[in-house]
């Protein structure tokens, strides 16, 4: 992946983490602010819906503007209604309106009709609960109401109607505070999370290169291990070309060369694209019931023969009676790379032990050889693709490297684990752990 690529992309991780938590962070900001501004003021909303023309305040006010008395006690005349909200005469205030739109109660609200001389009659929203603000001749500031009004219900000739003001500064004010205070603090962590955002684009990036390398690397290694035996093909087809009076039985050996090296490449291309299918989720388990003893059984006949050819010792311990569940083609497979592997890596005199039975929900497999131990350092990349042990080897004795990765991906396909261990006092062990179900 080229550098102008690399940090487009990671320009655009970063972007987008950006917004998405600023996005995160205006809409918390506004769902609190509504809930807030919602139940801080419900409680005084509710008072208001509550009280009516007939209510023992209302009552009261109209009698002290009827007597122009604006010290009649409030609790004297009438007893208070039923249900009646108890309100604090400070912060409420109740006008009594005429119908051209002129305060009739000037007397009774005293000094604090001056800082309700800009209020005005507004009959549109009778009876409904609306905020009103208006301006302090005092301190040059703003008062801010909850207000509802209502008809007066002919309770006196001269008053056409009454309006009830919940006095509610205090509440806008703390409103306000809070509202600062969580600006600030959605400033200051969308700002720590474009902190984040930058470390989240480089971490996010980093299994990209990873596959990006890995993929670069495999079609190297692809392309090497393919340009060989197609090189080897050619020239021995070029070769024959050199000579054509020659018979068949003359160029049998270049012949040979040009059939093997063909059947080579067949097997190194069935491998990448088993790879292939792997890696695009192609690759889909056929999973049937299975006698592991049957398979394992007829599976190791070629390989004990071959074994005893080269005078190896290969011993099966197959105690599988159980009935799994798995892809028989690819076990198949996959004991067939194991098998061959210990095969390959085996001198004569050495032995061979393939163990196989059933443990709570898992079918354990352990494929044994008492070869060449492998490193620490290598059992890390073993099963990676194209990896050789030792790259000296020729390609008859290690192979493409392809074997091992796939039998790690046929594993992996069925939801188990393959590991690879020493086995005392020399020797490999592949551990196969398969559910059965």
């Amino acid at each position: 992946m080229n550098t102008e690529l690399s940090r487009r992309q990671r320009l655009r991780f970063f972007f987008l983490n950006v917004a998405a938590f600023a996005l995160i962070f205006l809409a918390l900001g506004f769902i609190t602010l509504q809930i807030l501004n919602s139940s801080a003021y419900r409680q005084t909303d509710d008072a208001l819906k509550k009280i009516t023309p007939d209510s023992a305040r209302v009552t009261m006010e109209i009698q002290r503007y009827q007597t122009n008395d604006p010290f009649l006690d409030q609790k004297s005349p009438l007893p208070p209604m039923d249900n009646e909200v108890r309100d604090n005469r400070f912060n409420t205030q109740i006008i009594l309106w005429s119908k051209n739109g002129t305060i009739l109660n000037k007397t009774a609200l005293g000094g604090r009709f001056t800082e309700l001389q800009s209020l005005t009659l507004d009959t549109k929203n009778l009876d409904t609960v609306s905020e009103i603000k208006l301006d302090n001749g005092e301190s040059g500031g703003k008062l801010t109401f909850h207000s509802i009004t209502m008809v007066a219900d002919d309770l006196a000739s001269d008053v056409a109607y009454i309006q009830v003001l919940e006095n509610t500064d205090q509440i806008s004010q703390s409103m306000d505070n809070f509202q600062t205070i969580l600006i600030l603090c959605m400033v200051f962590f969308w700002l720590l999370s474009i902190v984040i955002s930058y470390l989240l684009s480089k971490q996010n990036m980093k299994p990209i290169f990873a596959a990006w390398k890995k993929q670069q690397e495999f079609v190297e290694n692809a392309s090497h291990e393919l340009r060989t035996p197609l090189t080897i093909i050619q020239n021995s087809l070029q070769r024959l070309f050199t000579k054509p009076e020659h018979t068949i039985l003359q160029e049998s050996e270049t012949i040979a060369q040009a059939l093997n090296e063909t059947r080579r490449l067949t097997g190194l291309t069935n491998d990448l694209l088993t790879i292939a299918r792997s890696d695009s989720n192609e690759a889909v388990l056929d999973k049937q019931p299975l006698q592991p003893e049957k398979l394992i059984g007829e599976l190791v006949k070629p390989f004990q023969e071959i074994a005893q050819m080269d005078q190896k010792t290969f011993i099966v311990e197959n105690f599988a009676k159980q009935t799994v569940h798995v892809d028989e083609k690819k076990v198949h497979q996959l004991l067939v790379i194991l098998l061959d592997n210990a095969l390959k890596y085996t001198s004569s005199g050495d032995k061979i032990v393939l163990q196989s039975e059933i443990s709570g929900e898992h079918w354990l497999l352990e494929i044994k050889n008492s070869g060449p131990g492998i490193p620490d350092e290598e059992k890390k990349q073993i099963f990676e693709r194209f990896h050789r042990m030792d790259p000296s080897r020729t390609k008859e004795g290690g192979g493409y490297g392809l074997c091992l990765a796939i039998a790690k991906q046929i594993v992996t396909d069925h939801k188990g684990k393959i590991t690879v261990h020493d086995w005392q006092p020399k020797g490999v062990i592949f551990r196969i752990k398969l559910p059965v179900a």
